[in-house]
């Protein structure tokens, strides 16, 4: 079942079109119906922004597990079987993607998967780093996913960023 988050009250019962009605959002057989519920809900946009970075599953704000890329595996109730035996392609995506449609976990693919990741964005942040007007806000982001310091140049530009946020907030 699914837990409501900071930005839903518990005592909203009938302000919000989901509330009171978690397995109309969990079960894949009623995401239309979900969908439809989502389309008029003032907190569509909170909804889908904390389903993306909590990678939740079911339906939140209209959009499915499989909409938000929210690999099937991560679902709760279904346990990932570990795989002895490796296809002959493993390692690549459309192995790992077999391996996610049995429910199975391979290590090896798992482990390709998080290094093409990560080389794709090491090279967004090379790209980043080469724009014309200097690096913005995502270079930062990158070197944080990365897991890197963030350079001067990527510094400044979150700094810059966030600095009207902090100003009003003040």
């Amino acid at each position: 079942m699914q837990q409501l988050p900071h930005f839903i009250p518990p005592t909203s019962a009938g302000l919000l079109p989901c509330v009171g009605q978690h397995a109309l959002f969990d079960e894949p057989d009623t995401a239309t119906e979900a969908a439809e519920l989502c389309a008029t809900c003032p907190v569509r946009t909170a909804c889908n922004t904390w389903a993306v970075q909590h990678t939740e599953w079911g339906t939140w704000a209209g959009r499915t597990d499989n909409d938000r890329g929210t690999p099937r595996t991560e679902l709760p109730d279904r346990r990932r079987i570990t795989r002895t035996k490796h296809y002959d392609d493993c390692g690549t995506e459309d192995a790992r993607r077999r391996h996610i449609g049995h429910q199975e976990q391979c290590d090896r693919c798992d482990e390709a998967y998080a290094a093409r990741i990560r080389a794709d964005r090491a090279a967004r942040l090379i790209e980043e780093h080469q724009r014309p007007g200097g690096p913005t806000r995502y270079g930062y982001r990158l070197h944080l996913q990365l897991g890197v310091p963030a350079c001067q140049a990527c510094l400044a530009a979150h700094s810059a960023a966030v600095k009207p946020y902090l100003q009003r907030a003040a």
